[in-house]
């Protein structure tokens, strides 16, 4: 085991090389990954991003990405480092993918004994791993075909859908995408993402007020969130159209496509981008920032408000609005709107099933008399992990004719 006399006089020599000596950034962030290391801390990215970057307690690493960034690019340059001047050093220092700790490896570790593959444990491990794999690939496969045309005809003649599944315009999915952007930080490109700046015009006036900082502009790729893909392929089935069927990215939506196709949108409350002046009325109020994720409805005599509470990598309640609504050119437009994954993963699922189309159509007939053409349905949804495990409806309504005069 290495000493801490050791580990630090590794560390020393880091920093003096090339990779390091001209930034004080990275510098200052490895002595402190390393000084912890070796007291034995347990290091978390909140942690990291107040005692490294001086960020305050406001800091959300669900909003800010960039301690991950900042972490991927030492990773980096430890392995350039180890790739060329530390190419001979007998230890490395190593911080593992996905953590933020770091280990002093030997450089050329121990040669593990071969297994015979004649072994009977070999065999053993092999088979159980080759059967495990071919349980995983059946249940896909089997969740893949499930979805046929019988299976789809209640939900393609729901009047939930039908709109849809009957109408003639081409179909477009509209994925919502975060806002990231280019900022030089000693001297190197590094992509920054902060919760306030969630369209063009918010990014520009940030560029204004900070005459500054050196920024590059917004990352010409989009970032998706982690969502759940088991209803990928009945939502291709569902809006499968003449023609052809096209995904984009919400930042790349214009006003054409929304005059030409039907839509259905999949995302978070700040991935909306021009899409927000959709849900903004006098009936509906919603705010997505850390600490403050909260979704309101007015009705006549009464105001219900819906608060997300928990964090979204460990136990949390989230919401998710889904909103059936007229575009401007006889086309429809329907959102399913979350502030985390786990709503949104929940939702579509509900809605793209027999038995929660039935139950919500239910609903509404009791209440309405019939199903609306235009409504709206906030879902809860209870998760852990970024994953959802529950979901249930907290409120619905009809769209007022008022609403639909948005065009």
């Amino acid at each position: 085991m290495l000493t801490e006399e050791t580990k630090l006089k590794i560390l020393n020599k880091i920093l003096e090389t090339k990779d390091f000596k001209s930034s004080n950034t990275y510098k200052k962030l490895l002595t402190y990954l390393v000084e912890s290391s070796i007291k034995g801390v347990k290091l978390k990215e909140f942690t990291i991003a107040v005692d490294v970057f001086d960020k305050d307690s406001n800091f959300n690493p669900s909003e800010d990405s960039s301690i991950r960034v900042y972490i991927s690019n030492l990773r980096k340059k430890l392995d350039h480092y180890y790739s060329h001047e530390g190419k001979n050093e007998k230890y490395k220092i190593v911080i593992p993918k996905g953590h933020y700790y770091l280990e002093f490896v030997p450089a050329k570790p121990k040669l593990i004994q071969k297994i015979g593959l004649r072994s009977k444990p070999f065999i053993i491990i092999t088979s159980v791993i080759i059967l495990v794999l071919f349980a995983l690939l059946l249940k896909n496969y089997l969740q893949i075909i499930k979805y046929d045309s019988d299976n789809l005809s209640p939900i393609l003649s729901n009047p939930i859908w039908e709109n849809i599944t009957t109408s003639d315009n081409p179909k477009l999915v509209v994925l919502g995408n975060d806002l990231f952007f280019l900022e030089m930080l000693d001297g190197e490109e590094t992509i920054v993402r902060k919760h306030y700046i969630n369209t063009v015009e918010e990014f520009k006036k940030y560029k204004e007020e900070h005459p500054e900082k050196e920024l590059r502009g917004i990352t010409p790729y989009p970032f998706f969130p982690k969502i759940d893909i088991s209803t990928i392929p009945i939502l291709v089935k569902l809006l499968k159209a003449k023609d052809k069927l096209v995904v984009k990215s919400s930042m790349q939506l214009s006003t054409t496509d929304l005059l030409k196709n039907d839509i259905i949108f999949l995302g978070s409350f700040r991935s909306l981008h021009f899409l927000s002046y959709l849900l903004k009325n006098n009936l509906i109020e919603y705010k997505s920032e850390p600490d403050n994720m909260f979704i309101t409805f007015k009705d006549k005599d009464s105001t219900h408000i819906f608060k997300q509470s928990g964090q979204p990598g460990y136990e949390h309640v989230d919401y998710c609005l889904f909103r059936k609504m007229p575009g401007p050119n006889q086309n429809t437009i329907y959102m399913f709107v979350s502030f985390f994954e786990s709503g949104i993963s929940l939702a579509t699922q509900y809605m793209l099933e027999e038995k929660g189309l039935n139950e919500i159509s239910e609903m509404m007939e009791k209440k309405y008399g019939e199903i609306p053409n235009y409504f709206e349905v906030l879902f809860e949804s209870k998760g852990y992990s970024r994953t959802g495990v529950k979901t249930s409806v907290e409120y619905f309504r009809k769209i007022t004719p008022e609403e639909l005069n948005i065009w």
